[in-house]
């Protein structure tokens, strides 16, 4: 996240005689990343990057409280002013008590309300040091009251609400308010305009009409926003879960500031002190006045835990061994209460670093302000482990060379694919993973198939080239009921036009590199989108086919089951000493008779025969290529005639093959 803030703004809660430039500097070394810095309207504004597990350092007294424990490590003097920890908090709200609010709220969706009542207030534009400040934080002024709201938020990373008072609806003639998880459907108008359908279990509130009049934490509702008549108002500061604010953020594409903060968890012990300053402006800039109690309910209130760690444990982690008197200075300047003895480290943690939760987290925090950049370069010491590589790995890269050799071009798609592919493939949406909230219409389900992706991938690309040849091994998820999914990795290879000879070849090679025997099986798919008399099941492995009424031709192969039962060991057949004797056979065969079965019949006939290849096909002609060997003697004729007549014998019977030609 990056925030803009101006120096003016910052040297509020910070004093130092540091220069931008020097602020610049060493923030970024030990902090927050100051990016750049522009000059607007003479004055300096800082363009800084907070990273995201640290929402106490996104406003402007987050940012002077880091200044203030780093620039004393380069030895600039730097002291944090106006600690809204340290302030006294008052709970005290109007004596007189003329105005009443009903509220019911749920600790899990909201770990602190607070809420009060003002009256008299005069909505008007922001005085000009107001409007000036916002617009330099790249935030437009409104009027006085939303300008407030904004002013907490850019100065404490606290994000604040006000509501018409005088527009929530009253139950039993008061003024109701009921915090709780949505309903599935219902709808909101918020103050920009647009109308949402929740998905339900997001954060809302409810008035005594049944209305819903806030999407909490990420935008209020526009049947409760202040306008320029409006002279009662609901101050509203509070937490959430951040889960929730999240998942309806992410849900509804709707993005705000307050979101981007309240779902990175917000420390609820700073409600009640910026409530306290939020209180003072609404005196100070509308004249209004306080017309009820401070409603505050925070049933959960923070207990401040500890984090141990062991001194080997730092020293062994920062490679240097640092004084005990500067780790605590360190520590303390963030906030941190700590004890020490000479074998461990004990830290406090304050409620606005709940980001440090084990010993790690105090050891980077001590890193980091020691500077990465003066702890120097060391080697590892004692021997190197030996690294072992999981055997799918070396097959995935033997597989992808050799592919890509074939002039194969590998492709990456999405785990997940649309209702719209899950209908077309016939796959069975009861049998697969919906995601709860998709991003995009194009990502609704996980894949339970490699094929939709492929398929899309070419219809995608033929107008860029007409002939395609593309492969993709990834992993797929096949459903279990009530558990996870079992996830497979599967290589899919899809070519343009009628290929299924050449990607059956691909699959006997490849049965070859893992050292498996190519399945003998003479089915055809039973998904009805193969040819079934250009398609091939093979075996447990998987499949190869034409596309029915579609020019393309796919190869799939389940490559986990491929590595299990791989064999690496290679065997040494000496070339041979004696020439072979090679002849054609020429059959003509009935429509829809296999190849494979009749190669393995002739295979079969005797030892003699060395190798057998498809050499011609034409219509209804099949042209094998015979190569008949000996290892330990020259053949004759009289030696080949007897098994030709075996085979010529055996096609007509088995296949009912008639013999074309001898050559």
């Amino acid at each position: 996240m990056n925030l803009l803030i101006p120096d003016s703004w910052l040297r509020e809660f910070l004093k130092t005689k540091a220069t931008p430039k020097q602020m610049k500097e060493y923030l970024s070394l030990c902090g927050p990343s100051v990016e750049h810095i522009h000059v607007v309207n003479g004055e300096p504004v800082y363009d800084i990057e907070i990273t995201t597990n640290r929402p106490d350092a996104m406003s402007v007294v987050g940012v002077a409280r880091e200044a203030a424990a780093i620039l004393p490590r380069f030895g600039i003097q730097a002291k944090l002013i106006g600690d809204p920890y340290h302030s006294n908090a008052s709970k005290q709200g109007s004596t007189l008590r003329s105005k009443k609010l009903a509220i019911t709220t749920d600790s899990k969706l909201n770990p602190r309300f607070t809420a009060m009542v003002f009256e008299h207030v005069k909505v008007s534009p922001s005085p000009a040091w107001l409007v000036r400040k916002l617009e330099q934080t790249g935030i437009r002024s409104i009027n006085t009251v939303v300008d407030i709201t904004n002013y907490l938020m850019r100065t404490y990373g606290q994000p604040a609400h006000v509501f018409d008072y005088d527009t929530i609806r009253t139950k039993n003639g008061i003024p109701t308010m009921i915090l709780r998880a949505s309903k599935k459907g219902e709808t909101i108008t918020t103050l920009d305009g647009k109308t949402h359908t929740l998905p339900g279990d997001d954060i809302v509130i409810e008035d005594g009409g049944g209305r819903i009049i806030d999407l909490c934490g990420i935008m209020g509702g526009e049947n409760s926003r202040v306008r320029n008549t409006t002279t009662n108002v609901i101050l509203f500061l509070q937490t959430y879960d951040p889960t929730h604010i999240r998942r309806t953020s992410m849900a509804l594409s709707h993005r705000t500031e307050a979101a981007g903060l309240f779902e990175k968890g917000l420390d609820s012990e700073l409600v009640l002190p910026v409530f306290v300053k939020g209180k003072e402006l609404m005196r100070e800039l509308t004249a209004a006045k306080p017309a009820s109690r401070l409603y505050d309910i925070y049933p959960k209130r923070y207990k401040p835990y500890t984090v141990w760690c062991s001194r080997q444990k730092i020293d062994a982690y920062l490679g240097i061994k640092l004084d005990n008197r500067e780790i605590r200075t360190i520590l303390e300047r963030l906030g941190f209460a700590v004890k020490r003895s000479k074998t461990e480290v004990t830290v406090t943690v304050p409620s606005f670093r709940q980001d440090v939760t084990i010993d790690v987290d105090s050891i980077e925090e001590i890193a980091r302000m020691f500077g990465y950049h003066n702890i120097g370069a060391k080697l590892p010491e004692g021997e190197l482990s030996q690294a072992s590589s999981p055997p799918e790995l070396a097959w995935e890269e033997e597989v992808k060379n050799r592919l890509r050799d074939w002039g194969f071009t590998e492709t990456y798609t999405y785990s997940m694919i649309s209702e719209k592919l899950m209908d077309a493939y016939a796959l069975n949406k009861q049998k697969a993973y919906n995601i709860t909230n998709p991003l995009s219409e194009e990502w609704v389900y996980m894949r339970p198939s490699l094929l939709p992706s492929m398929l899309a991938t070419i219809e995608q690309n033929l107008h860029v080239r007409p002939s395609l040849k593309l492969f993709e091994l990834a992993i797929t998820y096949a459903y279990q009921e009530g558990d996870l999914p079992k996830e497979t990795p599967v290589l899919i290879i899809g070519m343009t036009g009628q290929a299924f000879f050449e990607l059956k070849g691909i699959a006997q090679v490849l049965f070859d590199l893992f050292g498996i025997p190519f399945p003998k099986s003479e089915n055809a798919p039973e998904a009805g989108y193969y040819d079934p008399n250009r398609s091939l099941v093979l075996g447990d492995y998987g499949t190869v086919g034409e596309l029915a009424g579609r020019s393309i031709t796919v190869l799939e192969l389940d490559f986990a089951k491929l590595v299990r039962n791989a064999k690496r060991g290679k065997s040494y057949r000496p070339i041979p000493k004696y020439p072979p004797v090679v002849e054609d056979l020429s059959f003509i065969v009935p429509a829809g008779t296999h190849i494979g079965p009749m190669m393995d019949a002739m295979r079969a006939v005797s030892t003699l025969i060395h190798t057998i290849t498809l050499l011609d096909m034409y219509e209804n002609n099949r042209t094998f290529h015979i190569t008949y060997l000996d290892p330990k003697r020259n053949l004759t004729n009289e030696n080949i005639v007897p098994i030709r007549e075996k085979i010529v014998t055996l096609m007509e019977e088995a296949f009912g093959a008639t013999v074309r030609a001898l050559g």
